[in-house]
C-alpha cells in the first residue's frame, strides 16, 4: 500500500474552508461557542442518518444525511480548533 501525502493547506486555503464551515454551521467568526455548539448540535439532530433511517427515509436519502453529518462534523472540529474551544 502507498500512502498519499496530503500537500499541506495554504493560509488562503485555510482561511476559506474557515469561511465555509462558519457558513455551514450557520454562525459567525467569534460567536460564543454555546451558539456554535447549539447550532452544530441542531444541524446534526436534523441530519443524523440512523434518525432519518428510523423515521422510514429512502437508502438514498440516507447516504445524502451520513455526507452530511461527515461535513457537519469536519467544520464543527475546524471551527473548534480555530476558535479554540472543546
Amino acid at each position: 500500500l502507498s500512502a498519499r501525502v496530503m500537500p499541506k493547506p495554504t493560509r488562503a486555503v485555510a482561511r476559506d474552508s474557515y469561511r465555509e464551515a462558519l457558513l455551514l454551521l450557520g454562525v459567525e467568526a467569534g460567536s460564543e461557542p454555546a451558539l456554535i455548539k447549539r447550532a452544530y448540535r441542531k444541524l446534526i439532530s436534523q441530519h443524523h442518518p440512523d434518525k432519518l433511517a428510523g423515521a422510514g427515509a429512502s437508502v438514498e436519502r440516507v447516504r445524502a444525511a451520513t455526507e452530511k453529518t461527515r461535513e457537519l462534523q469536519a467544520a464543527y472540529a475546524l471551527v473548534r480548533e480555530r476558535e479554540g474551544f472543546r
